[in-house]
């Protein structure tokens, strides 16, 4: 009699999940009232089932059946409140197991865990932590969010946001798994102001999102003035449905605007000093390469001052006030033949060796210039980035034979770094970086995809190089990759989750 009644509300709650995890639009708010409803109803229908077993006296009964009753729509709400601000990694990953997050618990379980370790690490918790995901082969996005949690932990936030974005590469998908990932990443973004990156996520539907989430997607829509966002009213409901309430009531505020002060009278008005870059234009070319130069080295480096500087030297070093100036010295110093062109390249190479150093720190691209130092400076940094990145991909296709067998989630740490470095090198080269780099990545990559799926039955791990690399070989148009990688990504995939519905069927 109870059975029947609490199998609906359960199937109606999932539907509801489920639907609310597809939808980034009003429909959201619907889909969470009714699973809120739901849940509610099952904790209800529990409590009184458990008092009516315990009246009758069958209360060995009802204390089992509470359990399975009302404890699975309360372990999230436990994970989030509870366990996880108190660093309870154990009985955080016990609330998520009976939470019902799939037919995967363990994946959301050791999320949670490693969710506890983030709020307060220990050491025995990252080492129960680690245990059991060493347990899990092959590698999936359970294993990716809960390394990328425990990296957070440690203080390594970049490192964790690179793990986490990474997972929407792999094929394996735990929803509840990736609603932690969504969320994290949208809690980041938000503290580091990143509006435009938040309304981007939301617009792909990157990630299922939490209510939290949700509620932050509307916040960075409202800050951008981006197309279909949330009014005032729908903002609010979103909060209130949203937990951590009183930490983000905050955010139902606009942004404080500093307040602009009228300006003084005219006759009071002190005179203003002109803008550096007109201050540099009435200077000589050389002064002016010299100013421009250290205004770039003085400062944190940007793409202008870069290309001001290089225009700069380029402008100084054809100069024929500049020329005649190094030859009239060469003559009063009795320098012999060809000193003023060794003296030209010596300037060259000193200003673009200083430039380059600072251009690689700072990831700025070579300016179009075809100067002596434009044009310099154009091949070091290509020649550089690509022995860099060329050396990385050998070191990683190497580990595949220095007879020590890595964990697999080091395998994907060591190919989303270098996944980072190439995308990073290659926005700075522009396209003919990206003919020049990919061959080389394709065959190490290649070479990689093809033992961890072979050798290692890392099957995920291999689909996602290969579809990265797929996807770049499309971009430069390699017509022999492309016919290869839409064979290596044309072949099933066997994951924990295809194993689970075949053993269900």
């Amino acid at each position: 009699m109870y059975a029947v009644p609490y199998i609906i509300f359960l199937r109606l709650h999932m539907a509801a999940i489920n639907a609310r995890r597809r939808s980034h639009t009003g429909r959201y708010l619907a889909w969470s009232v009714l699973a809120g409803l739901m849940a509610g109803l099952m904790i209800g229908f529990g409590i009184s089932a458990l008092y009516l077993f315990w009246y009758v006296g069958l209360w060995w009964l009802a204390i089992p059946l509470g359990g399975f009753m009302i404890l699975p729509n309360l372990g999230s709400t436990l994970v989030r409140h509870v366990f996880a601000p108190l660093g309870w990694h154990r009985a955080a990953y016990v609330a998520g197991f009976i939470s019902r997050p799939g037919d995967d618990a363990t994946a959301y379980a050791m999320c949670c865990a490693a969710w506890a370790f983030a709020c307060k690490p220990s050491g025995d918790a990252e080492v129960w932590i680690e245990r059991r995901r060493k347990l899990r082969v092959p590698l999936g996005d359970g294993e990716i969010v809960a390394t990328a949690l425990i990296a957070s932990g440690r203080g390594d936030v970049d490192g964790a946001r690179r793990l986490l974005r990474s997972v929407s590469m792999i094929v394996e998908d735990h929803p509840a798994v990736r609603e932690l990932a969504g969320e994290w990443l949208a809690i980041d973004a938000c503290e580091r102001g990143a509006w435009r990156e938040l309304v981007d996520d939301a617009s792909a539907a990157r990630w299922p999102a939490t209510p939290l989430t949700f509620f932050l997607e509307g916040v960075a829509a409202r800050r951008i003035d981006a197309a279909g966002a949330p009014s005032r009213r729908e903002l609010l409901a979103r909060w209130l449905l949203a937990p951590e309430r009183r930490a983000s009531r905050v955010l139902l505020d606009p942004p404080r605007r500093e307040p602009i002060t009228d300006p003084a009278p005219a006759g009071d008005a002190a005179p203003s000093e002109p803008a550096p870059t007109t201050a540099l234009v009435t200077l000589e070319p050389m002064p002016r390469a010299v100013a421009a130069h250290l205004a770039f080295a003085a400062h944190e480096a940007t793409q202008h001052q870069l290309a001001a500087a290089v225009r700069a030297w380029d402008d100084a070093l054809v100069d024929g006030a500049t020329q005649a100036w190094l030859a009239r010295r060469a003559i009063e110093l009795d320098a012999p033949l060809g000193a003023v062109d060794r003296a030209l390249r010596d300037v060259t190479n000193a200003v673009t060796d200083e430039l380059a150093r600072t251009a690689e720190r700072a990831g700025l691209a070579a300016p179009a210039a075809a100067g002596p130092v434009g044009g310099s400076l154009a091949r070091r940094l290509r020649h550089g980035r690509l022995d860099t990145l060329e050396a990385g991909f050998t070191r990683w296709e190497e580990r595949r034979h220095d007879g020590e067998v890595h964990p697999a989630i080091d395998e994907w740490r060591e190919f989303v770094a270098l996944q980072a470095a190439y995308t990073a090198a290659v926005e700075a080269g522009g396209m003919e970086l990206r003919r020049l780099a990919f061959p080389h990545a394709f065959s190490k990559g290649t070479s990689m995809a093809a033992w961890l799926w072979n050798t290692r039955n890392e099957y995920a791990v291999s689909h996602a190089i290969s579809k990265w690399l797929l996807a770049e070989a499309l971009l430069v148009g390699d017509t022999e990759a492309i016919e290869l990688g839409h064979r290596n990504c044309a072949l099933t995939i066997p994951t924990r989750l295809g194993r689970i519905e075949g053993a269900k069927s």
